[in-house]
């Protein structure tokens, strides 16, 4: 009782600030037209270079031996990625002390290779000339600076999904650097969190799951995007990846995400335009589109690009089963994901095999004919663009000539969709909305805005970390928060960012990292290997062989040939125990506490973080914010709300080693909020200690607030 007394008496103080709105800034009868204003060009922003991998050969103490690129160095623990694709991911203390400062060398050689401080400043003051001009236009004001405090819990959230610990909020709110921000957004940067909370993002995007098609476990498409995350690699490269991969998901990664559909391949192609250009065809699927331009044609013609490729290869499953059957002896489960990781796999043939269907009813072409490939344009002119210039004679390239239109800085989407993106990540709004119909650039709130960040998008190469640089740099980023608007009476001017709550992803890795200090920063679920162990060798398939495949990959499975593999995702988080590199994840109250990037993909249904809205992966940007009364409970009476009230919880016991009890309250407001308690909340929360409450109800009651769950 004393508990929620509390919560009602601070819960007063804790409602979330938006900033207040400005007399004269909209007319609540009828709303201001947004005014199209001719900025003058932005000012040119050098482009980055292709930043090259740096290899070597690094030595551990014990000197042993391997050849990797560097990835990333963030505190004590570098990541590193050999040439088969593996990630290694440990401690600095491990190397030669040669290899320690080498690797410091690499981060100044990468961040050498990124924009200058001059070009960041450049660029974000041209978002805020650009924001500004469009606002004073339609007679409204940009929001006032945030504060420090305000600040430092948006760019944790949005750059590493979590909240500052105490120490981090109390270091940066006590530096008078006039710089910090900067130097702050830097750090956040090249952290690891970050890497974590953009998988969790393009997890979101690009439909992310443990398993697709039967039970067939993606593992391997996991790792590699991991990887490639941690290197940094450009969106345009990443996405071409993914497009052209060729070989079966046991060797090849990448392969996973177009294998996601290998048995639905036109629903494939709908959801690349979507997720890759903001493009909607889905429609045109079935019929010539009511609401747009796209013409049935249209999108059989952009999917016979996909028309020689074939995502499953019948022949070897079955030999695989006729090999199973012949010998008793070998264990069903474990020869069924063999089966499974060597049937799915992308190639190409020498034939374009898809035809318009037998309900074809229009009159540019007819029922049952070859589709001829052919890209689409958004307008007239677009396709006399050099990059339209595809070669099409040859069905097997037909994949990598589309890749080639698809990540080109030529084509008339593609960077404008990740600009759009980006910007919604940051200020929870696209320039055009909703992102994933962006096909009428006239629809942005501010045509110029939408062309400058695509321009920077281009200029970055495609550097997603950078484009967030320049972002995070704008005063128009750093601005007071606004309510969520009302879009159907006008467009938002972005006078800030939006008040919004945290996604399912940022609280549960904020509760942890409370729970357990930035140790889980450095707890890295990896599961790939042994389905890599279960790839069979090109050729004819033998029984020899798949008994070959079963010893490699013993230590994935149960040992008594009958059980099958263990569970390392979609069922119980606790089997996941054994798969992590780096650190070793705790456990407490039945929770594995590693952040949402290490846990299964997505969680299961009952699990915290699909209760408070992480997406099925189903579909693209399937995740949601939305409140519910299970969520409630679960903070109430689940196992996160003990977590929270733990007597071992890093926040309490970061508290607890103060002696005076307003500095435990002071300790306890930093780990949530980010900020120190004012004087009537520090006031009400010592009165109730020294009334018997102790500081894991307070913890509680903290976690348990509006603050706490909106970024602002």
């Amino acid at each position: 009782m004393r508990r929620l007394a509390l919560f009602a008496c601070l819960c007063l103080g804790l409602s979330v600030h938006a900033a207040p709105k400005k007399e004269g800034k909209k007319d609540t009868k009828k709303a201001e037209p947004v005014i199209k204003v001719v900025a003058p060009p932005a000012a040119p922003v050098a482009a980055l270079g292709e930043r090259p991998a740096i290899w070597h050969a690094w030595t551990d103490k014990e000197g042993q031996k391997l050849e990797a690129r560097f990835c990333g160095l963030a505190g004590e623990y570098i990541t590193l990625q050999s040439r088969d694709g593996r990630t290694f991911h440990f401690k600095t203390e491990l190397l030669s002390a040669e290899d320690i400062a080498f690797a410091k060398t690499c981060v100044d050689r990468n961040r050498t290779s990124t924009f200058s401080p001059a070009v960041i400043a450049s660029a974000a003051a041209d978002i805020d000339r650009l924001v500004g001009a469009v606002l004073v236009a339609n007679k409204q004001t940009l929001n006032a600076p945030a504060t420090d405090e305000q600040f430092l819990r948006r760019i944790y959230l949005d750059a590493a999904g979590r909240v500052p610990t105490a120490l981090e909020a109390s270091t940066f709110l006590a530096s008078k650097a006039p710089d910090k921000r900067a130097k702050l957004i830097d750090e956040l940067l090249s952290s690891s969190g970050y890497t974590m909370q953009m998988f969790n993002w393009m997890a979101d995007l690009l439909r992310v799951k443990d398993t697709f098609a039967k039970a067939v476990p993606a593992f391997t498409f996991e790792d590699w995007l991991k990887a490639r995350l941690a290197a940094d690699t450009p969106w345009d490269k990443l996405v071409s990846e993914m497009i052209t991969a060729d070989g079966r998901l046991s060797d090849n990664g990448a392969t996973g995400f177009m294998l996601f559909d290998a048995e639905m391949p036109l629903d494939g192609v709908s959801n690349l335009m979507t997720t890759f250009l903001g493009t909607n065809m889905a429609c045109a699927q079935c019929h010539d589109h009511p609401l747009a331009e796209w013409k049935q044609r249209d999108f059989y013609q952009m999917a016979a690009f996909f028309g020689a490729t074939d995502g499953k290869d019948e022949a070897i499953g079955s030999a695989i089963k006729m090999a199973v059957r012949s010998d008793a002896s070998l264990p069903k489960a474990a020869t069924l994901k063999i089966e499974q990781m060597n049937t799915f796999r992308m190639e190409d043939s020498v034939k374009q095999k898809l035809t318009f269907p037998k309900d074809y009813k229009y009159k540019d072409a007819k029922a049952g004919d070859p589709v001829t490939p052919a890209l689409i344009a958004w307008s007239k002119g677009e396709k006399s663009l050099p990059v339209y210039n595809v070669n099409t004679k040859n069905p097997s390239q037909l994949r990598d000539e589309f890749a080639r239109w698809l990540t080109s800085p030529q084509n008339p989407r593609f960077a404008t969709n990740i600009a759009n993106r980006i910007w919604k990540k940051a200020f929870g709004l696209g320039v055009i909305e909703p992102v994933n119909d962006i096909d009428d650039l006239a629809e942005a709130s501010s045509p110029e805005l939408m062309a400058h960040l695509t321009f920077v998008m281009k200029a970055a190469k495609f550097d997603l970390r950078e484009v967030q640089r320049v972002i995070y740099n704008s005063k128009t980023y750093q601005a007071s928060a606004s309510a969520t608007p009302d879009l159907g009476k006008a467009k938002y001017l972005f006078n800030g960012p939006l008040v919004r709550r945290l996604s399912a992803e940022q609280v549960w890795d904020s509760l942890i990292v409370t729970a357990v200090g930035t140790y889980a920063d450095n707890v890295l679920l990896r599961r790939g290997d042994d389905l890599k162990a279960m790839a069979l060798p090109a050729g004819k398939v033998t029984l020899a062989e798949i008994k070959n495949a079963v010893d490699r990959t013993k230590a994935a499975f149960s040992g008594s040939g009958k059980a099958g593999p263990k569970k390392v995702g979609g069922g119980s988080t606790m089997g996941l125990a054994n798969g992590y590199d780096g650190d070793k994840p705790v456990s407490r109250f039945s929770l594995m506490l590693a952040r949402a990037s290490e846990l299964p993909q997505p969680s299961p249904e009952t699990h915290f973080l699909r209760l408070w809205g992480q997406g099925d992966r189903l579909l693209a940007d399937s995740a949601t914010n939305d409140g519910s009364v299970p969520q409630v409970l679960q903070m109430m009476n689940g196992s996160v709300g003990k977590l929270v009230a733990d007597v071992r919880s890093a926040a309490v016991m970061d508290a607890t080693k103060e002696k005076a009890p307003d500095a435990q309250v002071t300790s306890l407001y930093l780990s949530y909020l980010s900020r120190k308690p004012t004087a009537k909340e520090l006031g009400a929360a010592s009165q109730s200690l020294a009334d018997g409450l102790a500081l894991t109800d307070l913890a509680w009651v903290l976690a348990n607030t509006r603050e706490f769950l909106f970024v602002q």
